[in-house]
């Protein structure tokens, strides 16, 4: 869970999470406005080597919040509507990535 103002810094704060993982997935998570902004971040060598596509992680996410959402294989936003499964969705997203690389 990150502050952000809009799904503009968000994005913005993805980028910087990218470049600092070096290899990984991440989530990130606002709530402006009495909805959640999802900003999913695959570093480039995961979407070559496992296929991993950060719109299909995204919309996965926003699906468990009432939402939608989609982008690029290596940045994707998205946005849920039911603010209250926030903590469950950062709770179960280790294991909807681990399902996305079987």
């Amino acid at each position: 869970k990150v502050e952000a103002s809009d799904i503009e810094q968000l994005k913005q704060l993805g980028d910087v999470l990218r470049g600092k993982i070096g290899r990984g997935v991440g989530l990130l998570a606002s709530i402006s406005e009495n909805k959640i902004n999802f900003v999913c971040i695959v570093t480039d060598d995961l979407v070559k080597e496992k296929g991993l596509d950060a719109g299909k992680i995204v919309r996965e996410v926003a699906k468990i919040t009432g939402g939608g959402g989609g982008g690029k294989p290596n940045m994707a936003t998205a946005g849920g509507k039911d603010i209250s499964k926030l903590d469950e969705v950062l709770k179960i997203f280790p294991k909807i990535i681990k399902e996305l690389t079987q």
